[in-house]
């Protein structure tokens, strides 16, 4: 399996880069991983860029408040049951626009809230780590 997440927007803060340099590198013993930042600027641009990354090969997954929320454990055993390679996609200021929602396989929240786009990939990094840990039975994750 191999992951790609696409981002609209770069990371300014230095804090967010480097913990998501961290969890990165880890999931990276276990799984491909891929960041692909995409320039925020006029929508159609960006779902354009954004559309470029959807393909029956994958498995599209955006990411929005509005998505479906899952438990650590629940996120991993959704990541492990895909048999197609993954596609995330964290949206910008203006979040994604309807053909990107309608387009992708599922749509997953984090939280009701809406995060900034730095911290939506510092948490899917995470989250990805996390997943791994448990598939793995690791102590990172503790119930």
């Amino acid at each position: 399996m191999k992951i790609k997440i696409i981002v609209v927007g770069k990371i300014k803060e230095s804090a967010f880069q480097n913990r998501i340099n961290e969890y990165i590198k880890w999931v990276s013993k276990d799984i491909l991983i891929e960041i692909i930042h995409i320039k925020d600027g006029k929508p159609k641009d960006v779902e354009t860029k954004q559309l470029a990354h959807i393909s029956t090969d994958s498995i599209s997954v955006c990411l929005s408040e509005e998505g479906q929320q899952f438990t650590s454990r629940e996120f991993s055993k959704f990541l492990y049951s895909q048999t197609r390679d993954l596609v995330f996609f964290i949206g910008g200021p203006d979040g994604h626009s309807e053909i990107i929602r309608k387009k992708s396989n599922h749509l997953i929240s984090f939280s009701k809230m809406t995060l900034p786009h730095e911290m939506a990939l510092m948490v899917l990094t995470e989250q990805l780590f996390r997943a791994v840990s448990i598939k793995k039975g690791s102590k990172y994750h503790r119930d």
